[in-house]
């Protein structure tokens, strides 16, 4: 049987990609540092996910699967020299720790000359190239060439929701997840090696070139919808997605964002509008699957990096105005992103402190490297009606307004 390796037994690793590679033919090997979970995986063999089909959930079963402990690096080394393919989903923050470990077991691949390619299943553009650059300065000079014609750091776009797990399914069998059916997992075909050679099996790998067009999709679209969303949701006192997308006020801005990143994408990558809007559409109906209790809390954690320059929420911002669009309603999410303060959210508590204190002109500059004078204004304009808990209808008016100015330029 061919081999995997799940670097991260998360809600992504789990209820996503390692069903991948069980449907498949492969046996995974999970790397994680959550004995708990490695101990279940290596007692059962098997979990479920349960998938939101129709109005319910059904089970599919994960199989062949075994775990090690990520503290244990000769268990790392050898799971990772042994595997025919390799996955991680452990969080962008987390790489740069397992990076020696992967360039290791690099070294131990050379004496077998045995490629091998990385699906680097990570929120973050150029995931490829970021993964890549933290390994390579531990590969020794004599694994260097080896390393650079064999060895392939592939960004791939995940678009599958995983919300937490609810206690329910978590009384079935303690590693149960939930996901949505999606399955479509795109790749960008150049970074595979070698060039050329035989991309690895994998049921709804969809190798793509240019690339950037997915990440930027999966960023820009449809991760910032979901954190707009939970901003505003939050200042309106709601707890979970489905009660946020159930809200008309909400809808409201959460759909006409949508467009404005939408629209801009496809003008940035020349992709067909009507494409766009429909993948748009389908969002809206994947958002509102009432079966996917998703939490604020997780939606929204860390708006310190969610608010950076390159991220979902300003990125889209800055996307939108560098294709000649006004994006008013993105600002929306942006301002409310200043106020989320979460309880045990140490990132949040920063921010909203820094802006309260200093005042959200600075805390645009600092945060999210916002200095232009109307895009600052555009802001701190929604910021204010948040503080002073402004009805929605002035919302829509001021709204309408910055259209219209945009419109006559």
């Amino acid at each position: 049987m061919m081999k995997a390796v799940m670097y991260g037994a998360g809600n992504i690793g789990r209820g996503f990609i390692a069903e991948r590679f069980y449907l498949s033919g492969y046996h995974t090997t999970f790397i994680d540092v959550n004995l708990e979970v490695v101990n279940a995986m290596n007692e059962a063999g098997k979990y479920p996910i349960f998938v939101t089909r129709g109005d319910a959930y059904v089970p599919d079963w994960v199989e062949n699967i075994s775990a090690v402990n990520g503290r244990d690096e000769q268990a790392v080394v050898a799971a990772i020299a042994e595997a025919d393919v390799m996955a991680t989903a452990l969080g962008a923050n987390i790489l740069p720790f397992v990076a020696p470990l992967i360039a290791k077991a690099i070294s131990a691949r050379k004496a077998a000359n045995k490629p091998l390619n990385i699906l680097i299943c990570e929120n973050l553009v150029g995931s490829g190239e970021y993964l890549k650059g933290l390994v390579a300065p531990h590969v020794p000079a004599e694994d260097q060439a080896f390393f650079e014609e064999n060895i392939g750091f592939v960004s791939v776009s995940v678009g599958r929701t995983v919300p937490p797990t609810a206690d329910e399914f978590k009384a079935q069998h303690p590693l149960a997840v939930c996901a949505d059916v999606y399955s479509e997992l795109p790749a960008d075909a150049t970074q595979f090696r070698p060039v050329g050679g035989e991309i690895p099996p994998v049921k709804g790998l969809v190798p793509f070139s240019p690339f950037s067009f997915y990440i930027e999709r999966k960023l820009l679209v449809h991760n910032m919808g979901h954190a707009l969303t939970t901003y505003i949701a939050y200042q309106k006192g709601l707890e979970t997605i489905y009660d946020a997308v159930c809200d008309g006020e909400i809808k409201y801005v959460l759909f006409r964002a949508l467009v404005e990143s939408a629209r801009a994408l496809a003008k940035r990558r020349g992709v067909p509008t009507d494409d766009m809007m429909q993948f748009v559409e389908e969002l809206m109906v994947r958002f509102e699957n009432k079966l996917l209790v998703d939490t604020l809390d997780r939606v929204g954690r860390d708006p310190k990096r969610k608010l950076s320059p390159d991220d979902r929420l300003v990125g889209a911002f800055r996307m939108v105005k560098e294709e000649g669009g006004c994006p008013a309603h993105i600002a929306v999410g942006i301002a409310a992103g200043y106020l989320f303060d979460m309880p045990g959210d140490a990132a949040a508590a920063e921010i909203s402190a820094y802006t309260t204190e200093n005042g959200i002109e600075k805390a645009l500059a600092t945060y999210s490297g916002i200095t232009d004078a109307e895009d600052v204004a555009m802001i701190k304009t929604f910021y204010d009606l948040f503080v002073a808990k402004a009805p929605f209808s002035r919302f829509v008016e001021v709204l309408s307004e910055m259209k219209g100015k945009y419109a006559h330029h």
